[in-house]
C-alpha cells in the first residue's frame, strides 16, 4: 500500500505517515519474565499505553515516528511491528518464563535495519533508530555474540541501544551491550516514558544526522554509573 495514498477510512493501517519527511524508528524490547509479573507488569503496560497517548499530542512527533514493540523471556515475540505511533494497539503483556537476551536483541537490529531501508526507498535519510530494552534481571544465554553484533551497529551510527534496568537487574551485562544504561527506583515507569516521549520531540526537532539535545532525566530515572 502507498503511505501517501492512505484511506482513512478504508481500515488499512498504513506503513508510514507523510513518507516524504525523515522517519524515527523506535523499538522497544520488554522483559516480561515471571519476575514481573504482578504490579511491575501492570505499570509497564499504564507507561506504553500512556506513552502513545503523549506522544501523539504533538503533530511533529507523532508524524514521524513509528514504533514496534518486542516481549521477550525464555522466548520473544513481536507483539507490534513498526506503525505510526497513533496505530499502536493498547498492551496488555503478561509475566511469565526465565529471560534470554539474544534472539530479541538481534531481531530488534534486524527490524531496525529493514526500517530503515524502508525510508530509504521512500527517498528520505531516517533519523538514527532508538532501541530500548527494559529488564528487571540477568540473562540465561551467552550474550557474547549479539553484544559484538550492537557494538558493531552502534559503532556504524545504524542504531542507538539504551538500556533500563529496574528491581534486581544485572548491571554489569547492560553495560557490556552499551554505554547508556539507565536505573529506575522502584516500578512506576511514568517518568521513564515521559523522557522518551520528550526525547522523541527532542528527535523531531533536528534534522536527520545532527545529534539531538536530549532532555534531562527525571523523577525515579538515573543514568547507572556503579562500577561493573
Amino acid at each position: 500500500m502507498d503511505p501517501q495514498n492512505y484511506n482513512a477510512f478504508s481500515g488499512e493501517i498504513p506503513n508510514i505517515i507523510n513518507a516524504s519527511e525523515s522517519h524515527m524508528a523506535l523499538v522497544f524490547v520488554l522483559d516480561v519474565s515471571y519476575s514481573m509479573d504482578g504490579p511491575p507488569i501492570e505499570q509497564l503496560n499504564g507507561g506504553l499505553n500512556r506513552f502513545k497517548e503523549e506522544v501523539c499530542r504533538d503533530k511533529q512527533t507523532r508524524d514521524i515516528l513509528d514504533v514496534a514493540i518486542i516481549q521477550f523471556n525464555d522466548g520473544y515475540e513481536v507483539v507490534q511491528d513498526f506503525v505510526p505511533i497513533e496505530y499502536m494497539k493498547p498492551v496488555q503483556l503478561e509475566a511469565y518464563g526465565t529471560t534470554n537476551y539474544t534472539d530479541p536483541i538481534r531481531e530488534a537490529l534486524r527490524m531496525v535495519n529493514e526500517r530503515s531501508r524502508l525510508y530509504r526507498r521512500s527517498g528520505t535519510e531516517p533519523y538514527k533508530p532508538w532501541i530500548l530494552l527494559v529488564t528487571d534481571g540477568e540473562p540465561m544465554d551467552d550474550i557474547t555474540a549479539v553484544v559484538d553484533e550492537v557494538r558493531e551497529m552502534q559503532a556504524a551510527g545504524k542504531a542507538r541501544l539504551i538500556t533500563l534496568g529496574v528491581g534486581d537487574y544485572d548491571s554489569a551485562t547492560l553495560k557490556q551491550l552499551t554505554d547508556v544504561v539507565l536505573r529506575m527506583d522502584g516500578m512506576d515507569f511514568t517518568s521513564f516514558f515521559s523522557w522518551v516521549g520528550k526525547s522523541m520531540r527532542s528527535v523531531s526537532q533536528s534534522s536527520p544526522g545532527e545529534k539531538p539535545s536530549l532532555p534531562p532525566l527525571e523523577g525515579n530515572v538515573y543514568r547507572d554509573v556503579s562500577d561493573i
